[in-house]
């Protein structure tokens, strides 16, 4: 197809139950048995001085590896050392782009975040004030809701009026092939504001069990012990680090050390916050999501659903 703006052509895949697949043997150039055997080589070939097999290398490999930057330069902080944690840009491009030689050992860095994950994160005063200011959002988007919504009943009422009046034109004398193509385009114009108002959300009220910042805890102390587990290991770092949009390492005003900023994926947290599976994270029975163009809060069981259109 042709984009209409550049005039350039565009591939599309066609929808796959439009696929026509056909086996063709003689085009191989290896058997079944060879191609069999090297998969299986391939699956228990390990990473040069590790024990991970050379398919996962490319998982993070730390708690927080790819999630650390340094606040002045920009920079990503990986591993200086074996047990440490500095500066990229310093390491890489030299002083002359960072001058930054704070360490951070790996040990402190997962306490102190693991830490503020558990306690901080989902803070009370810090969940009141988003759903404030998630308030306050909604309203105005519901003012304009309403005001779209007073437009559309306005039209339609008058477009219900005119099309009145030429049904009282016609019983009255004037021929119906007169009006006819008014009529036609107000009948249209009708059946389409009914359809957008039959639309429009009405306002509904919000909603937050005040438990979501306990069952968010319990979670959080829930992935974590499972990190002692080799077997949900990878499952609880993935939940993890899914919660946390970015750890930002900073000079401390204070000490000789850095300063450790923790900012959190809000939509992680609150879904996580419901019990609800995001990615990797781990969910219940008793609390639900539902996504279709609107977050839906659900407290527990016996407690109706909450809407909250986005």
């Amino acid at each position: 197809m042709k984009n209409p703006d550049t005039g350039k052509r565009v591939s599309r895949l066609n929808p796959e139950e439009d696929w026509v697949i056909t086996q063709v043997p003689d085009l191989r150039i290896v058997d079944q048995v060879l191609w069999d055997a090297v998969r299986a080589r391939q699956g228990a070939m390990k990473s040069k001085g590790t024990g991970t097999p050379i398919w996962d290398r490319r998982r993070p490999v730390t708690l927080f590896s790819s999630l650390m930057k340094y606040g002045c330069c920009g920079g990503g902080y990986s591993k200086a050392s074996k047990t440490h944690f500095g500066c990229s840009t310093t390491k890489n491009k030299g002083p002359e782009f960072c001058k930054n030689t704070k360490k951070i050992s790996q040990v402190e860095l997962e306490r102190i975040v693991l830490h503020a994950m558990q306690n901080n994160l989902m803070d009370k005063e810090a969940l009141a004030m988003f759903c404030d200011e998630y308030a306050k959002e909604r309203n105005r988007l519901s003012a304009q809701a309403d005001n779209s919504r007073d437009a559309l009943t306005s039209e339609l009422s008058t477009v219900t009026r005119d099309h009145g009046k030429l049904v009282d034109a016609i019983i009255a004398g004037i021929p119906a092939d007169q009006v006819k193509e008014r009529m036609n385009k107000l009948t249209e114009r009708k059946a389409v504001l009914e359809a957008k108002l039959a639309k429009a959300p009405n306002a509904d009220p919000i909603r937050i069990h005040p438990k979501m910042a306990l069952t968010y805890r319990d979670k959080v102390t829930e992935l974590i012990n499972r990190l002692s587990d080799k077997d949900t290991m990878p499952e609880a770092k993935e939940a993890l680090r899914a919660l946390l949009e970015r750890i930002v390492l900073v000079p401390s005003s204070k000490t000789d050390k850095l300063d450790v900023h923790i900012h959190g994926d809000l939509a992680g947290l609150l879904l996580l916050s419901m019990g609800t599976k995001r990615k990797n994270c781990l969910s219940t029975d008793t609390l639900a999501f539902h996504s279709i163009g609107e977050l839906v809060l659900v407290a527990g069981v016996g407690f109706e659903p909450t809407t909250f259109r986005l």
